[in-house]
């Protein structure tokens, strides 16, 4: 039967499904009421400020003068415990969002019957099931280029469909993240493993760089030799601006450059 345990090892195994919860609305919540509570406590102190001053203690009236003297008199105070959390949700919001396959994968995993089995119950059965607000913890994508991420997301899917559930099945996920683990730690070869298939990264990522690169090489040679049969000024500007436009979207497609690195290779 599937538990906790039996999802730890999948997400420990299968570093994409280490997904979990952003709790955005909840970390703004939290700040929003740190700083109202803020903002009221520095009311208070300038208050309290006033006061000293006007006193006539010279104990109190040093206080504005001497921050020993303050220090000692003063409680614990809430503004390190502010900046410390708003840090922490910056921290939060820089990490990377699932691919959707990613997550998909996820959630049938948890109600397929040979795999997770609808373990979860109560409210920790919506944990995956009723957000979209997910952080990923293992190999971050947010700096995949289009390409790489269709072929993950698309092609793949549409592969695995077709073809390739016929010839890469995997009881036991990465073999070369199994291999890494003791004999000990190595999941069983039991019923919730079952009908997992994994494409390796590596080779995903190769196959991404070689349409790259072949695409780098065809464009400019192509162009050359399509702008070279043409005998009509007028034709060559139309080819010339149709094959600047297409560079420029193959460079966005390929690659991670910012839009006025695009300009920039466009224009030279």
């Amino acid at each position: 039967m599937a538990n906790y345990s039996t999802l730890s090892n999948l997400i420990a195994t299968h570093g994409d499904a280490a997904i979990f919860r952003r709790f955005t609305p909840l970390n703004v919540k939290n700040l929003l009421y740190m700083q109202a509570e803020l903002i009221h406590l520095d009311a208070e102190l300038r208050i309290i400020e006033n006061e000293d001053r006007t006193s006539g203690n010279p104990e109190k009236s040093s206080f504005s003068s001497s921050f020993y003297d303050l220090k000692e008199s003063a409680g614990t105070g809430n503004d390190s415990q502010w900046h410390s959390a708003l840090l922490q949700f910056m921290d939060i919001q820089r990490l990377a969002k699932p691919m959707p396959r990613d997550i998909d994968f996820l959630r049938e995993w948890l109600d397929r019957p040979e795999g997770g089995d609808f373990f979860l119950r109560g409210r920790e059965a919506d944990t995956w099931h009723s957000s979209s607000d997910f952080i990923k913890l293992c190999g971050q994508q947010s700096d995949i280029d289009a390409l790489t991420r269709a072929i993950y997301n698309k092609i793949i899917p549409w592969y695995h469909h077709v073809w390739g559930h016929r010839m890469r099945v995997c009881e036991h996920l990465y073999a070369s993240d199994l291999a890494k683990l003791t004999k000990a730690e190595k999941p069983s070869k039991t019923r919730e493993w079952d009908g997992v298939w994994v494409y390796d990264r590596a080779m995903l990522t190769a196959i991404a760089n070689g349409i790259s690169t072949l695409l780098a090489s065809l464009l400019p040679a192509s162009s050359i030799l399509i702008l070279y049969l043409l005998p009509k000024p007028a034709t060559r500007l139309a080819v010339s601006m149709l094959f600047i436009t297409l560079f420029s979207f193959i460079l966005t497609t390929v690659s991670t450059a910012r839009r006025i690195d695009v300009f920039a290779a466009t224009a030279a």
